[in-house]
């Protein structure tokens, strides 16, 4: 069960905590490199090429919430933030930089890794507020007798709440005035879900490994 108070980290934990941290750092960047396609889905819907990264990258949240606490998670959000920006400063920097006289890519180099100002403020600010606030629910969640009890619960219930809002502010404040919104919303909040419950075994994977892996490291 998750301790009230924060997790110390400690020999016995600290691989553990890093490698689910890097893992969803990585996915996160991966999401907020690729967030500017949409993706076509069944009548007519869409959603964002990158949800399927982003809902791992909720997973692994749930997971170190499990592990080490709320304080250890809101850590993990803030320097997926982090991660993001110095991502994308890289990314311009390397647009920027002057292209080899034989390279002919740089079009399509600005296109792929060039964000626009509404892409950065809509991801970034969605997911402040979207895993902040799947966060917030876990914990909330787990001091119910249902919720306290299961894991699946606590982790499904979260991201329920985290991403709708996560989907609505990125893709109101993406494309607002250049794609039909609602259509957006909802398709990609639908694949959310569904990518959240066919995950929910993964949680418990994830949590799995790294209690056995923090007892072997005793």
């Amino acid at each position: 069960m998750i301790q009230a108070a924060p997790v110390a980290l400690t020999d016995r934990n600290l691989g553990v905590f890093v490698a689910l941290l890097t893992i969803h750092t990585t996915l996160v960047i991966a999401s907020n490199a690729a967030g500017s396609k949409l993706i076509a889905l069944p009548l007519g819907l869409a959603a964002s090429a990158t949800v399927i990264s982003y809902m791992l990258s909720v997973v692994l949240l749930g997971s170190i919430a499990e592990l080490f606490g709320r304080a250890k998670a809101r850590l993990v959000v803030n320097l997926g933030l982090a991660a993001m920006a110095l991502s994308v400063g890289f990314f311009e920097l390397a647009i920027h930089l002057p292209a080899a006289a034989f390279w002919t890519h740089q079009p399509e180099f600005e296109q792929v890794l060039g964000s626009s100002p509404r892409l950065l403020a809509g991801g970034w600010a969605a997911y402040l507020l979207g895993q902040h606030l799947d966060v917030w629910g876990f914990f909330r969640l787990k001091r119910t007798r249902l919720g306290g009890e299961r894991l699946w619960l606590r982790s499904w219930g979260s991201t329920l709440l985290g991403q709708l809002i996560d989907t609505a502010v990125f893709i109101t404040i993406a494309f607002a005035g250049t794609a039909p919104l609602l259509p957006a919303i909802l398709g990609q909040y639908l694949v959310k879900l569904v990518i959240a419950s066919l995950t929910t075994p993964l949680i418990y994977a994830a949590v799995g490994w790294g209690r056995a892996a923090m007892a072997r490291a005793e």
